[in-house]
């Protein structure tokens, strides 16, 4: 059965590992969106919006940078138990041993490496 092998996670390690990879998927997405560019073939050529879009590759507004850095800050220093500690138990693990190895760990021991 595969179940078996399934390890129940506590709140704060459960949500922690997800703010973690939020976290870095944020993080991926303000460096990209600062280093590309749209090109001109990709971008619309119709302007009827008022607010400026981004294509998924394509460069993002500084509105998604701002807002991005803003979630980003909002994990970082969420105080709760669950999301805030969890994210910097978590975010210390996979600094110290790594993405797969932390998860490796959690899948084994139910928690973040220490």
């Amino acid at each position: 059965m595969m179940h078996a092998y399934l390890r129940l996670l506590s709140p704060q390690v459960e949500e922690g590992i997800c703010q973690v990879l939020s976290h870095m998927w944020l993080e991926s997405e303000i460096i990209a969106g600062a280093s590309g560019n749209a090109s001109s073939s990709s971008a619309s050529s119709s302007s009827s919006s008022a607010a400026p879009t981004s294509s998924k590759k394509g460069a993002k507004t500084e509105f998604e940078k701002k807002l991005g850095a803003f979630i980003k800050n909002q994990i970082e220093t969420d105080s709760s138990v669950e999301y805030g500690d969890g994210f910097r138990a978590g975010i210390q693990a996979v600094e110290q041993y790594g993405l797969r190895s932390t998860l490796d760990h959690m899948r084994l021991t139910g928690s973040f490496p220490y």
